[in-house]
């Protein structure tokens, strides 16, 4: 690992990275919508803002791990909400709904992204106590980058529920 990513205070941008694979399995959680704290899948509300406000609203969040090759390494690296969105398009729900709706859907979107170039600005975790580095920022590099919910919509189509990957390209 290069040294500038160990450290709290510095990020570290390689000039590029090719993302080998997307665990695409668990790539969202849930969370509370006013302090965005991490809450279990089937639980109730969050227990701190609970007590200011009943029943406080819950949302998903992306937490996308990433399998990526530098010039000269291959890092596992976990890209949050605002990162993962670049690369995914949507918010986390509405490809969780889509994922849930068509069969396959989360596999393929894990495929879509299988040799795509980007630039990342990695960030070790700001406790210290994370196994992961954290992307910081994603710049797709391909000129005709589109995200992976357009790609989805083109290949599952409106009606359909199971279409062949293979087949659609």
């Amino acid at each position: 690992m290069k040294p500038e990513a160990t450290t709290k205070q510095a990020p570290w941008t390689p000039p590029f990275c090719t993302i080998l694979s997307a665990d695409t399995d668990n790539l969202a959680y849930r969370a509370c919508s006013l302090c965005e704290r991490s809450l279990p899948d089937h639980g109730g509300p969050c227990s701190v803002c609970s007590r200011r406000t009943p029943s406080p609203p819950t949302k998903f969040l992306y937490r996308l791990l990433l399998s990526i090759a530098t010039s000269d390494q291959v890092l596992v690296v976990v890209a949050f909400d605002r990162a993962a969105r670049v690369l995914l398009g949507c918010p986390a729900s509405d490809l969780l709904q889509f994922c849930s709706a068509h069969d396959g859907a989360a596999h393929t979107a894990g495929q879509l992204l299988e040799g795509e170039m980007c630039r990342f600005t990695l960030k070790a975790s700001m406790r210290g106590n994370a196994e992961n580095l954290r992307v910081v920022s994603v710049e797709p590099l391909r000129t005709g980058f589109r995200p992976v919910i357009h790609s989805l919509r083109e290949i599952y189509g409106e009606g359909e529920s199971s279409v062949n990957f293979d087949q659609a390209f």
